[in-house]
């Protein structure tokens, strides 16, 4: 579970109301003053059912709050303190990414680990290939 540590921090200050990365990736949304539930819809929780699921699925979320962060900075350029979040998420997003791919491989394809010869990612097995339940 992804530690709640910046957007408690958020929520005091006059800025938007925000989602922890995990309820705003369950949700689709990281600003809970935009979230409009659809009638009785209640979002899944997601769980890992193993150690590679549960990094990929952290990553996932942290990746999803930088992005949505990102949006909102595309029109609210000058806002310093979701600047800094922004880039926390980001840093996060590159030490998960790196911390998933030392363990399990490559993930995508702009990776800093496929600068090498042969392409690593012609040589790896595909997330799918491997043996999930290991």
């Amino acid at each position: 579970m992804i530690n709640s540590y910046k957007y408690d921090f958020m929520r005091n200050m006059n800025m938007p109301s925000l989602y922890s990365p995990e309820e705003g990736f369950n949700k689709g949304n990281m600003f809970s003053n935009l979230y409009e539930q659809y009638k009785n819809y209640k979002p899944k929780e997601l769980v890992g059912n193993n150690d590679m699921e549960k990094m990929y699925l952290e990553l996932a979320r942290i990746c999803f709050a930088k992005h949505d962060i990102q949006l909102y900075l595309d029109l609210h350029p000058d806002d310093v303190s979701m600047i800094q979040l922004f880039n926390d998420y980001r840093e996060r997003e590159n030490n998960l990414l790196k911390m998933y791919e030392a363990k399990y491989g490559v993930i995508n394809t702009d990776s800093d680990s496929l600068n090498q010869t042969p392409f690593v990612w012609a040589t790896e097995k595909f997330p799918w290939e491997v043996n999930r339940y290991v």
